[in-house]
């Protein structure tokens, strides 16, 4: 990776209202820190701020030079940028000091590349993982990593395993981690789950039958009225009660 070089200039950090003011005038406010000193509060061009981006990325290696305090001036890594959530445009920017003999660990993003045959297939992709972590020399970090995606089928998973790394770049993410996947298409696996769905029902309703069955033949009505016969209370009392006191007379 080609060292890009920045100006900047020293500032008085303080509060937002300061700040806010360096973006109106066309800046982006920034701290440089690390390398066993203090931080530094910087200012940036705004606009070449934006095409160190566009051309060395999010994470790129840049030479800062401090135009007021040139003994500040140090090779530097970007390693994080906070946008406004609307408009879009930089807010503040950090850098963290490196030394250009040592290894660094940085992000640098994927690059895939091939026809895959799952899509070929009516299959769907679903990337995982769109940055790698490495540990490099800060002049040897790769502006991307290739990633082939041909023979990658319907159900099948690509890991970080997968991947080779350039000379002299060690991959630091987990080789276990899941970097593309590629799935059916929603619609047939929503005909899928209705399929199971119908089978389980229909699966279940000789037994929701059965349940019926035995709810209604459980008790029957006949035994309530075969208790008691009205008969009985009729035979209880009989008229040969009355000629017997016919004979005393």
């Amino acid at each position: 990776m080609q060292l890009q070089s920045l100006k900047a200039a020293t500032r008085a950090s303080g509060s937002k209202g300061k700040a806010r003011r360096e973006r109106v005038s066309g800046n982006v406010p920034g701290v440089l820190y690390g390398g066993g000193q203090g931080p530094l509060v910087l200012t940036v061009n705004a606009r070449e701020f934006v095409k160190l981006v566009q051309t060395g990325g999010a994470h790129a290696i840049v030479q800062i030079e401090v135009s007021d305090d040139s003994g500040s001036s140090s090779p530097a890594l970007l390693k994080a940028v906070q946008y406004h959530p609307v408009r879009g445009h930089v807010l503040h920017a950090d850098f963290q000091r490196i030394r250009l003999d040592e290894r660094i660990v940085t992000l640098v993003p994927l690059h895939f590349f091939g026809h895959c045959k799952g899509l070929v297939e009516g299959g769907v992709l679903d990337y995982q993982l769109r940055e790698l972590e490495i540990e490099c020399l800060a002049l040897e970090v790769p502006e991307k990593i290739d990633m082939d995606i041909t023979d990658l089928g319907i159900g099948d998973h690509l890991y970080v395993s997968s991947i080779t790394a350039p000379e002299g770049v060690t991959i630091v993410t987990d080789v276990e981690r899941s970097v593309v996947a590629c799935h059916a298409p929603r619609a047939a696996k929503e005909d899928t789950t209705v399929a199971a769905d119908a089978a389980a029902a229909d699966a279940a309703a000789p037994a929701a039958d059965a349940k019926a069955g035995d709810a209604k033949g459980g008790a029957k009505p006949a035994d309530a009225k075969g208790g008691a016969k009205p008969a009985d209370a009729k035979a209880g009392a009989k008229p040969a009660d009355t000629k017997a006191k016919g004979d005393k007379k």
